[in-house]
């Protein structure tokens, strides 16, 4: 009897209904993201229209739509996925995976200063740059896309033709830009963390790749992790 119920709860792992299951909670953080910064977004557009903003306002509002144009294609992604063709195994590779991704709201709970402008300028620019590119790397991840190491599908063009994880890239850019604006040391402490996560990420997500696909190797040898010639 336990080995029939184990059989059907394996087959139903392998179902597009467990991975819309799993997907469930990553959802909802993000519309709990889009409902928080709505207020915000709102006023923004708001002077935007009556033409009141000023350039920081404007920059944070260019900003804000990309976030909100980034989380609703991710939800879109998590949606249309197709299912993995394998997991990866154990505890530590999904805490490394969701601590890598929820972390960085934690700046949330930190202090904001009050930046030169020139610097101000420069924070907004690195979190415009981040969420641009961010887009540009989930639109060529399409249904590939996935929070846990998984192997859905090898994507080697766009983007991916020259690092092997262009999203965390991005996504470290616009955590640069966070850093800025954030008391320190904590906000320094706090990004480092986060760019430490995703580096041991990407380690667990290359183990998969490779064990599912022989010629990851090969473009493994052939491009950088996150930055050309840099790392």
């Amino acid at each position: 009897m336990f080995d029939h119920i184990a059989a059907n709860v394996k087959d139903f792992r392998r179902t597009k209904s467990y991975d819309l299951v799993t997907a469930t909670p990553l959802i909802a953080w993000y519309l709990i993201g889009l409902g928080r910064q709505f207020p915000l977004t709102w006023m923004r557009a708001t002077e935007l229209v009556r033409g009141r903003i000023g350039l920081l306002d404007f920059l944070q509002l260019v900003a804000l739509i990309g976030s909100f144009v980034l989380i609703f294609l991710l939800i879109y992604l998590l949606l249309a996925r197709r299912t993995p063709e394998r997991r990866i195994h154990g505890a530590l590779p999904r805490i490394i995976a969701v601590s890598g991704t929820f972390l960085g709201n934690a700046f949330l709970y930190l202090d904001p200063v009050r930046l030169p402008l020139a610097l101000q300028v420069v924070a907004d620019l690195l979190i415009i740059a981040g969420a641009v590119g961010s887009l540009i790397a989930a639109s060529w991840l399409g249904r590939s896309f996935a929070l846990l190491p998984e192997a859905r599908r090898l994507v080697t063009g766009g983007p991916y033709a020259f690092v092997r994880h262009p999203l965390y890239a991005a996504e470290m850019i616009g955590i640069t830009g966070l850093m800025l604006q954030f008391k320190q040391p904590w906000a320094v402490i706090l990004g480092v963390a986060v760019f430490v996560l995703q580096y041991w990420r990407t380690i667990f997500e290359e183990h998969v790749l490779q064990e599912v696909y022989p010629s990851y190797a090969a473009y493994r040898a052939r491009t950088w992790r996150f930055l050309p010639y840099i790392l």
